[in-house]
């Protein structure tokens, strides 16, 4: 749990920088130290900082801070605002964290408007690990991954997150300013306070890009390198504040989110580990062990099917095992699921000679059907699946019109409940209907289309 600083230590002390000579994270930092001071919300401030150059600011502002994994500071910054509304959270992140491994989660914070302060820090390179090519890096840039320089038809232009955001409708302010000539230190200074402040006033989303110096991996001088910002730099990316609206209305419709208890979340978790309550005799007596395959397309609920015959099992005091499997093409593609129900314990979840198959497609039918035991059963939706002369099966098959069936009852998704329903009428359990129906979540009791098959 987070808890405020009562007091808070400046940035500006005598100890000795993590940052190289000339390097635009410091000027960051002091602006937004004199700003969190001059507004008098630093004791209530959260700062979540990135992988990389950006993860050192912790060492100079005695700010409650987060370390986020790399490319998530935005998702996190989104998290911890959520919990706590009252507080300032400021999330800074590199180009290589936000423009490139952390994108998406950037942009969705900034598409829903979270009431964040976003600091960009542009200076064209992955500069911790040593100068790699980043988004931002500049047209015929030299980098360690690109010594011949950044090419437009090799790696694409220099990706441009301010206008990109600019099209998004849930930020508030979106702003570019750099660490370059006197001037733009001070437009700097005055944009990022402005940045604190919006969120002070519940405005919405502030994104400041800040370009920055890298001496370093530049292999130039600093002011060189501020040079460079001011006039390289600002070609491509021009400076300017690009929005600045009001979008309170996102944030005070936003549901607010119960504080965080270590209690609350702990009684959460000991009700996901509780057994289901199997007091007595178990009403529902299943026979074991019994393994099975359900396999389809991704998008017939097939993992779903799979997880329902695993509830039965838990209820009938018998240990479970479900394992999915599915590839990237998971909508529309391959998909399947293997559970295993014992007494005893159960050595591994993975089925290789399934005891029942039920297969939702052709290719699943044609794929597990040679591999179902002699003597088991295998049920297959007959309005999508026949089965070939040409496989050599020696399980019991049957055909059930499940598609359909469920068509008619007004509920054409719920082919893998007919199913369901039909491997219970097909093998040795005790047990009524009433009993298996009052195991099915909310969401999966389609009472009358399960009474009328």
């Amino acid at each position: 749990m987070t808890i405020f600083l009562e007091t808070y230590r400046k940035a500006q002390t005598p100890e000795q920088t993590h940052f190289c000579p000339g390097c635009g994270h410091g000027n960051l930092l002091k602006f937004v130290d004199e700003a969190v001071s001059a507004l008098g919300c630093a004791s209530r401030t959260i700062w979540v900082s990135p992988v990389g150059c950006g993860g050192l600011t912790d060492s100079y502002l005695s700010v409650s801070h987060i370390l986020s994994a790399h490319g998530r500071a935005s998702a996190v910054g989104t998290a911890v605002k959520r919990l706590h509304s009252d507080s300032v959270v400021i999330v800074s992140q590199g180009d290589g964290d936000l423009a490139s491994i952390g994108f998406l989660e950037a942009l969705h914070a900034a598409n829903r408007g979270e009431c964040l302060t976003v600091f960009f820090v542009n200076n064209a390179n992955f500069a911790m690990t040593g100068g790699q090519m980043a988004p931002t890096s500049l047209l015929g840039q030299i980098s360690a991954t690109t010594p011949e320089g950044r090419s437009l038809a090799e790696h694409g232009a220099p990706l441009k997150v301010c206008e990109i955001f600019e099209q998004l409708e849930g930020p508030a302010y979106i702003a570019r300013v750099a660490i370059g000539s006197e001037r733009q230190i001070a437009d700097a200074r005055r944009v990022i306070r402005r940045a604190v402040q919006n969120q002070l006033e519940g405005r919405g989303y502030s994104f400041v890009e800040i370009l920055s110096p890298c001496p370093s991996n530049w292999h130039c001088t600093p002011a060189e390198a501020r040079d460079r910002v001011a006039e390289v730099m600002t070609q491509t990316y021009p400076l300017g504040v690009f929005r600045d609206v009001d979008k309170s209305d996102i944030v005070s419709a936003r549901a607010r989110v119960e504080a965080y208890s270590p209690e609350r979340s702990q009684a959460a978790f000991d009700a996901l580990a509780r057994p289901l309550d199997v007091c007595g005799e178990p009403a529902i007596r299943l026979l074991a062990p019994l393994s099975v395959c359900c396999a389809g397309f991704g998008g017939q609920g097939v993992l779903t099917l799979g997880r329902l015959i695993a509830r039965v099992g838990l209820a009938s005091a018998l240990n479970a095992t479900w394992i999915p499997s599915y590839g990237p093409e998971m909508r529309g593609g391959s998909a399947n699921c293997f559970v295993r129900l014992q007494n005893g314990p159960i050595s591994s979840p993975v089925v290789d000679c399934p005891d029942v198959l039920i297969a939702m497609n052709q290719p699943a039918l044609e794929r597990f059907a040679p591999k179902t035991a002699p003597g088991g059963l295998i049920l297959y939706d007959s309005d999508a699946v026949f089965v070939p002369e040409r496989l050599q099966i020696s399980a019991r098959c049957i055909g059930i019109p499940a598609t359909s069936h469920a068509s008619a009852a007004g509920a054409p998704k719920a082919a893998n409940l007919i199913l369901f329903w039909a491997l219970w009428q097909n093998i040795d359990v005790h047990a009524d209907r009433e009993a298996i129906f009052s195991l099915l979540p909310e969401p999966f009791k389609v009472r009358d289309l399960m009474r009328e098959y």
